[in-house]
This record gives C-alpha cells, structure tokens and sequence, in this order.
C-alpha cells in the first residue's frame, strides 16, 4: 500500500468553546501514484474529543471505475466505496458507522483508493468534515 502525507493546512489549533460547530478540512490532490489500488494519503487531522456531525467531499474525474473511501483507522468511516471519482461528483452524507463519531484522540482522516481509476488520471479531492468538540 503506497501511503503519501499531504498535511497542507493548518491542524486545528485552539478550539474554542465546547460545541461550536467546526468544518476542518482541505483540497488534497490525488496524483497518479496515488490512483492505484490501496494508495493512502493522509490529509489532516482532527482533534481529540472531535465528534463528526457531517461530510463535504467534491471529487474530479480520475478514471473509470476508481474507488474512494474516507476514514481513520477503520479505512471506510467516512465514505464507504463511493464511485464519485470515476465520473467526479459529491458525497455530502456520512454511512451510520461515521455519524456522530467521537474520535477520543488526535486522528489522521484518509483517503484511500479502493479500485485506482482505467485509465488513472491525476486529480483533486475536495474533503471537509463538520463536527464539534465534546467536553470530557
């Protein structure tokens, strides 16, 4: 599995009051190494207590048949084999496994190509998670 980092944003530094709905994320691009079957990139991360209440993802065409899941240390969380990079679209709602998840430490939020595209094209992910801060 090829794994490239692509932390270009700021990690979330002070996080305000508990509660207050926080969108964290960032365009990552998915270049062609990346487009292959079990290629990772590591996009951001979200802070310790960070409950996830909703999903923005906006994807290019990368090739037929790519495709996407979006998670942590369970590879799907997010996004679960959507086909959205094949033709480019949006993905806007989250599977059951990721609504309203707690992440009870700093965790780094993935991308993972499932099926790399025919032919593999470079492209870019738009990738947002909304959520809050939940106290102790």
């Amino acid at each position: 599995m090829a794994y490239r980092k692509d932390w270009g944003q700021p990690q979330a530094g002070h996080q305000g009051f508990f509660r207050t709905v926080k969108t964290i994320g960032k365009r990552v691009t998915i270049t062609l190494a990346d487009n292959v079957s079990g290629g990772v990139v590591g996009v951001f991360t979200v802070p310790a207590g960070f409950v996830v209440t909703g999903i923005l993802m906006i994807a290019t065409a990368m090739g037929t048949g790519m495709v996407i899941n979006v998670g942590d240390s369970v590879v799907n969380r997010y996004v679960a084999a959507s086909a959205v990079g094949a033709a480019g679209g949006t993905v806007n709602t989250l599977p059951v496994t990721g609504l309203l998840y707690k992440n009870l430490v700093e965790t780094e939020i993935q991308i993972g190509i499932g099926t790399g595209g025919s032919p593999a094209a470079a492209g870019t992910i738009d990738l947002y998670l909304t959520g809050f801060i939940d106290g102790p």
